[in-house]
């Protein structure tokens, strides 16, 4: 019985099992990977859905109130009922962008919803788009929670000419 186990080496290994060992190491890291991106990617899409919930609701508030106004280079407007659906829909129907908390300098289109929650709006250069623009968004819902995002597909500029500068009503100052 103890030839049965001279055969057999403790100290000796092959190279077998390195490849191995990678193959099973890379498997590993790379599901980490993909759970920690897909987990991102996930919590990225429900805070948009959130920030779009919570924009309806304010948009919804103002139309009942008649309480949306905007500020553009010093004028106030009240907006009219199209137009603060046009802003909604125009927001959240192209929903290409990113989180992003740096703020842009500038002046910013500034949209009071009259419940506590304001929607700033400015132009961000983007050399990637078609137009050389896109909108930077900067939410701040009633309860004091912040959604800030880039929109690649919108511009300040459609927001403006579209919905803000005509069928709404100039408040005095």
């Amino acid at each position: 019985m103890a030839d049965l186990y001279d055969n057999i080496r403790k100290d000796a290994k092959t190279g077998r099992d390195m490849p191995l060992t990678i193959i099973v190491t890379t498997l590993i890291v790379g599901a980490v990977v993909l759970l920690v991106v897909g987990g991102w990617y996930i919590g990225y899409g429900r805070r948009f859905m959130k920030f779009v919930s919570n924009l309806s609701n304010s948009t919804t508030y103002a139309y009942e109130n008649e309480s949306l106004t905007a500020s553009i280079d010093g004028r106030q407007y009240r907006v009219s009922a199209d137009n603060m659906y046009g802003i909604y829909s125009y927001i959240t129907f192209n929903r290409t962008g990113r989180e992003s908390s740096e703020i842009p300098e500038g002046e910013p289109v500034v949209l009071e919803y009259g419940d506590g929650s304001v929607l700033m709006l400015w132009d961000q250069p983007e050399e990637k788009t078609a137009s050389g623009h896109c909108l930077f968004l900067h939410y701040t819902d009633v309860d004091g929670k912040v959604y800030s995002y880039i929109s690649y597909k919108t511009t300040l500029d459609t927001i403006v000419t579209r919905y803000l500068l005509y069928g709404n009503m100039e408040l005095d100052g």
